[in-house]
């Protein structure tokens, strides 16, 4: 269910998983993690930061591993780490495109 639940991330979602990509995190590590790396082009406000934990964790893309105090540290599963990878290359494959020109001019 997953799979097709997340074919095409978000821009978000896609960021999410990116921030986890190296480090397990809290919401609040994972959203500045986020500022920095976009420059703050990309904002997630707290609840779409939170929804979109919630339904990964609901479909095994990340897992809690633990709790301190009132934050939920998340890894990021194997499932999580392929929709990922898929995701990358099929915006690589977007830039590709775009950069290549038309092939009708």
């Amino acid at each position: 269910m997953a799979r097709r639940k997340f074919q095409t991330l978000t821009e978000p979602m896609f960021y999410i998983l990116m921030s986890l990509q190296s480090d397990d995190r809290c919401g609040i590590d994972i959203s500045a993690y986020i500022a920095q790396k976009s420059a703050g082009r990309v904002a997630i406000g707290p609840g779409t930061l939170y929804a979109l934990l919630g339904d990964f964790e609901q479909e095994s893309v990340i897992h809690c591993i633990g709790v301190e105090g009132k934050r939920k540290i998340y890894r990021i599963s194997e499932l999580g780490r392929s929709l990922y990878a898929e995701e990358l290359n099929r915006l690589k494959r977007c830039i590709s495109d775009a950069e290549g020109g038309d092939d009708n001019e």
